[in-house]
């Protein structure tokens, strides 16, 4: 049955079927637009995908290849101008034919004959093999060396300095090899009875023996370091042991005397650096006799420690870094160099070298990492009780300190540099105290923790050892009271 077109009915709530020219409804028109999104962006990353598959399947070997075969033709060019190409036999010349060759015919022909020995530097080649073919190797031995070494030897981390060493047998044959990428490890090669080379890393054996040095002061205690024929960077650990009970900048007088003793490390009878410093001694006017010995109880870390057991470092590090020179002091009344107007300078300027490690002077937390207007890169730090440490001009910030991160004292923050508004390389440290800045050398540091009870008989037994040490120092200066002059004043440059 028809329904009856005259009876009364409300009209439908749902919307008719839609004809061919009929507008969308919005939410439809953003699916839609949705729907062509979504298809785009997978299309495209299917042909993305498949570009980079066929770049890495075909242009990077074809590349590597090319490369592969330029640096082989180099090499082979190298050992055609080496003499090289054919396997050598030892070759006798009379004196005659000898007096006519070359220097480098000579060298090349002493390094064929029977049992010989030598040692060259790696040098500007631009590959391991060219080192090796200008080392005199065949190559033939060339490839066996390099397939001995080619899990051991990063190649691309050669230097010129480098040093080889080539050894050959009665018969002319390589016998021995040695890669030497530091005074304190080398790789040797041998062949084994089977006829293989075979690969071996060695560490050098350092001779370690403690040395115990004293001198006046006359400028500095660099200075006086330097005459006793150590490096001037040995003076920062007497800043860095005594910086919470001397302020070497305003205490230091001439004629006062310090002592050290540390380790001198040798290869082969040969001086290769300063290792441990094992006690410290500064005898001045104003200072008195203060000491500090090195120790390390157990599994802790290891530090300076005074002579009643008590660490000499507190809470705090006063200087968070190995610097040259104090640059500039904390002043309210500072004239800029830079911007020729007074502006405060709040905060201690260090000298030192671009990339010196810059570390926390206190456990705290990031709150802020990154660039910042004049202070350049920038690393600020919140600690307890109101405090706050800023370290500006960085070069770097160490990878993974990022605002939230946590941070151990004398942990590793970034590097020295001179970003942002700087006239040279320094690290500026500022301090602030519930929101104020003070100044960090006459604020910093309490005192030390005592070490364990169970690690002090070995301490007392160690540092028994060094005092000897430092009482036994022949010729060592007496402290001479001056005119009570201070040193020559250290801030010389004003960094920013």
């Amino acid at each position: 049955m028809s329904a009856d077109p005259s009876s009364d009915k409300k009209p439908s709530a749902l919307r008719p079927l839609p004809s061919v020219n009929m507008a969308l409804l919005p939410d439809e028109l953003r699916a839609r637009r949705t729907r062509r999104i979504v298809l785009g962006t997978v299309l495209g990353a299917v042909v993305l995908g498949g570009m980079l598959f066929w770049i890495a399947k075909s242009v990077i070997p074809q590349t590597w290849s090319f490369m592969e075969e330029a640096l082989g033709r180099q090499d082979d060019k190298l050992a055609a101008d080496l003499g090289l190409a054919a396997a050598a036999t030892p070759v006798e010349l009379d004196a005659g034919a000898e007096d006519a060759l070359t220097e480098e015919e000579k060298l090349a022909l002493s390094r064929s004959q029977p049992n010989a020995r030598y040692e060259t530097p790696f040098g500007t080649t631009p590959s391991f093999r060219g080192a090796l073919l200008a080392a005199g190797l065949e190559p033939e031995e060339c490839a066996e060396v390099e397939a001995a070494l080619q899990h051991i030897v990063d190649f691309r981390r050669c230097r010129p300095e480098h040093r080889l060493i080539v050894e050959r047998d009665e018969n002319a044959a390589l016998k021995h090899f040695e890669y030497h990428p530091s005074p304190t490890e080398f790789v040797e090669v041998r062949r084994g009875e089977d006829g293989i080379f075979r690969a071996e890393q060695i560490r050098v054996k350092v001779q370690r023996s403690p040395i115990a040095r004293a001198a006046s002061v006359q400028t500095s205690i660099g200075d006086g370091l330097v005459g006793l024929g150590l490096p001037a960077g040995l003076a920062t650990f007497f800043v860095e042991a005594f910086e919470g009970r001397v302020n070497f900048a305003v205490q230091a007088r001439k004629g006062d005397v310090f002592r050290i003793v540390v380790d001198e490390e040798r290869v082969d009878g040969e001086l290769l650096r300063y290792g441990r410093v094992h006690a410290l001694e500064y005898e001045g006017q104003k200072t008195g006799k203060i000491q500090a010995f090195y120790f390390q109880p157990g599994n802790q870390t290891g530090q300076f420690y005074d002579d009643t057991g008590r660490a000499m470092v507190g809470g705090w590090l006063r200087t968070p870094l190995r610097y040259d020179r104090l640059s500039s002091r904390f002043n309210p009344r500072r004239f800029h160099p830079i911007l020729k107007r007074v502006m405060p300078h709040l905060g201690i300027d260090y000298a030192a070298a671009t990339g010196t490690p810059v570390w926390a002077a206190a456990d705290g937390r990031v709150t802020f990492a990154g660039r910042r207007g004049p202070n350049g890169n920038l690393v600020v730090i919140r600690h307890t009780g109101g405090f706050e440490t800023a370290y500006a001009h960085l070069h770097r910030i160490k990878s993974g300190v990022r605002r939230g991160t946590l941070v151990k004292q004398r942990e590793l923050i970034g590097f020295v540099g001179s970003t942002g508004r700087s006239t040279g390389p320094h690290l500026h440290f500022g301090l602030k105290k519930y929101g104020r800045y003070i100044d960090p050398l006459t604020e910093l540091n309490g005192p030390g923790r005592r070490m364990p009870a169970r690690e002090l008989s070995a301490y007392k037994e160690a540092m028994a050892q060094w005092q000897a040490q430092l009482r036994g120092i022949e010729d060592a200066p007496i402290m001479v009271a001056g005119a009570d002059e201070p040193l020559v004043e250290q801030v010389d440059e004003i960094m920013d």
